[in-house]
């Protein structure tokens, strides 16, 4: 069948195209993508520097929920209609990217999201939440413990979230951004322990090198230098943000202070598939939401429009969204 997808071109360059999807195989689903995450490595590509990764052009998008259209003989467990997530896969492997209004599955990488009506199908952003859940389950965080935030976009303002359900003895966020800040305050409403702090190079005080855990999500050479600053000997620092260009790390400190320093790409964990169900279950919950976050939205027809906030930070931008209903 034909559908439409978006193609990255080259810098600031994109285009809607009708392309070919496969007929189902008998394990496999088709979608309707109802909506689709901007991820920052979306305005990466955007930006014409996803070069290195992949040749241009090409189509992606990674961060869809949409409905069953159809399913395959050996896919029992699923209906027309259901609303699901779509999981990841790599680019140019079979279904396609998920910024298009269908995509095709394998029925393992799906997974059923419930239908809560209090929850838009614009804020059913699951695989973020994902990545976090897998941040939260590799940074080490034991009880009474000391937790440094660096960074509070939008993955560390749903990093935020999901610290309040940790055993940490006391959470420090670092932004520069007083309205972000200020988001971060209020997604930790009530919970003791908790401090906000607007970072001064060269004038940390005693939060200098005084945590066990320092979770960075700003990917820049500045948040970088400040997470190094505030871990203690012997921290976890863990490197959530991906730093896609060259940054200087001093390795004598790293050797002679002890940190460890852990990469939570989520491929690195090899269940991370697992993490979608169990995700959706704590969004069910209220432990985590996209609302307030999401700030930019438009149809597929002006994609462009929150491609161009999200590339140059533009009217308040955090994350955005492509709505393919609208």
């Amino acid at each position: 069948m034909k559908t439409e997808a978006l193609w990255y071109l080259g810098e600031r360059k994109m285009e809607r195209r009708s392309v070919d999807l496969p007929d189902i195989e008998a394990n496999e689903i088709l979608v309707e993508i109802e909506a689709c995450g901007v991820c920052g490595w979306d305005t990466l590509s955007y930006a014409g520097r996803f070069g290195e990764f992949h040749a241009y052009p090409f189509r992606a998008g990674h961060e869809g929920v949409g409905r069953v259209v159809s399913a395959g003989s050996l896919v029992q467990d699923l209906h027309k209609g259901q609303r699901v997530v779509c999981h990841e896969l790599p680019i140019d492997e079979r279904g396609g990217g998920l910024m298009a209004r269908h995509a095709v599955r394998p029925r393992s990488k799906v997974s059923v999201i419930p239908e809560n009506q209090a929850i838009a199908h614009t804020r059913w952003l699951v695989e973020p939440v994902a990545c976090v859940v897998n941040g939260i389950m590799y940074a080490g965080i034991t009880p009474g413990c000391s937790v440094a935030l660096v960074g509070a976009g939008y993955m560390g303002l749903l990093m935020t979230q999901l610290l309040r359900r940790t055993l940490a003895g006391c959470v420090t966020v670092f932004e520069p951004d007083a309205r972000r800040l200020d988001l971060a305050r209020g997604l930790s409403a009530g919970m003791g322990g908790w401090d906000f702090v607007a970072p001064r190079p060269g004038e940390l005080g005693a939060l200098g090198r005084s945590f066990d855990v320092v979770i960075e999500t700003a990917g820049s050479q500045a948040s970088l230098e400040l997470a190094f600053a505030l871990a203690k000997p012997f921290a976890i620092i863990e490197n959530f943000a991906w730093h896609h260009h060259h940054q200087d790390f001093d390795l004598n400190a790293w050797h002679t202070r002890g940190w460890r320093i852990l990469n939570v790409q989520p491929q690195m964990n090899p269940a991370f598939d697992s993490l979608f169900p169990a995700s959706i279950a704590l969004m069910e919950a209220g432990a985590v939401t996209n609302e307030g976050l999401v700030t930019h939205v438009a149809p597929f027809e002006r994609a462009g429009e929150v491609y161009e906030a999200s590339l140059d930070r533009t009217g308040g931008y955090i994350k955005g969204v492509i709505d393919f209903t609208a």
